[in-house]
């Protein structure tokens, strides 16, 4: 097992980091023009490294018949209303506690643009193909049933959230990618962004879980997270350095509701016992 582990995690890194290599040569030499085309088109490729490895090392290791058992995880819809409710509710309200916050201690949040209604279909299909699709499927449906055979859903979360921020290095430097990517490459700034990643990370195994081991549901959750709806609603806010600002106030909130569930979920498990 441990041997498959590695092997994913070796062909997801040489993948992604290879590709953005490649992507940020382009991007900060002279020698091509539009290199910011070119830098998006690695970005995509590499982004695709876990679901790659995940289906590579599984019908290298495990055979046809396991692919076809974590292919059909991609496809497990039914969750009870709730959970969907949780997917799509959540990362709104954590992204509006973010702006609240701004606005209280910061400074102003400017006016409300509607206009931007129109660019829904367009920030979805980005925040869809740009992570989650080519994410999930190693993260939560490969990675993840892998640690829960010898550890609990908290310790396989931290463990996961660790190697989702070292996975995402090679795009600190680069204009997109990371959370990290909007501003200065700090030990606060770091900091911040792996705790919230740990937290994610928690909040996706959790409702993932809930539903089944539905890798479908860990997409929808982090479409949800990525998409990042509210705040293109405040033009003010979507200069780098303010969403930055907002996204660590966006902490808050997402630590407490992670503190609450994991908390809740202790006391339940220790009342079975």
């Amino acid at each position: 097992m441990r041997t498959n582990i590695i092997a994913f995690l070796l062909f997801t890194f040489i993948w992604s980091w290879l590709n953005w290599g490649i992507a940020l040569y382009y991007l900060k030499t002279d020698s091509v023009e539009d290199g910011m085309t070119y830098f998006i088109s690695f970005f995509f490729i590499g982004a695709y490294g876990p679901t790659l490895a995940a289906i590579i090392t599984t019908a290298f290791f495990e055979g046809s018949s396991a692919l076809r058992a974590l292919l059909k995880r991609l496809f497990i819809w039914r969750a009870s209303p709730k959970v969907y409710l949780a997917v799509f509710a959540l990362p709104i309200i954590f992204m509006f506690s973010g702006i609240y916050l701004y606005h209280l201690f910061v400074g102003s949040i400017g006016n409300v643009s509607l206009s931007k209604v129109a660019l829904i279909p367009s920030i979805i299909g980005y925040s869809l193909f740009a992570g989650p699709m080519g994410e999930e499927l190693g993260w939560r449906g490969y990675l993840l049933p892998k640690l829960l055979e010898s550890h609990s859903s908290t310790k396989s979360s931290i463990v996961i959230g660790f190697i989702w921020v070292t996975w995402h290095i090679p795009l600190f430097f680069g204009p997109t990618g990371a959370l990290i990517s909007y501003g200065d490459i700090t030990f606060l700034n770091v900091s911040v962004y792996l705790l919230a990643t740990i937290c994610l990370s928690y909040l996706f195994t959790y409702l993932s879980s809930i539903a089944n081991g539905s890798v479908l549901i860990a997409i929808l959750t982090h479409l949800s997270v990525n998409a990042g709806l509210p705040i293109f609603f405040f033009p003010n806010l979507t200069v780098p350095e303010k969403a930055l600002i907002v996204f660590k106030l966006t902490i808050i909130p997402l630590v407490l509701f992670t503190a609450y569930v994991g908390t809740k979920n202790t006391i339940r498990r220790s009342a079975e016992k």
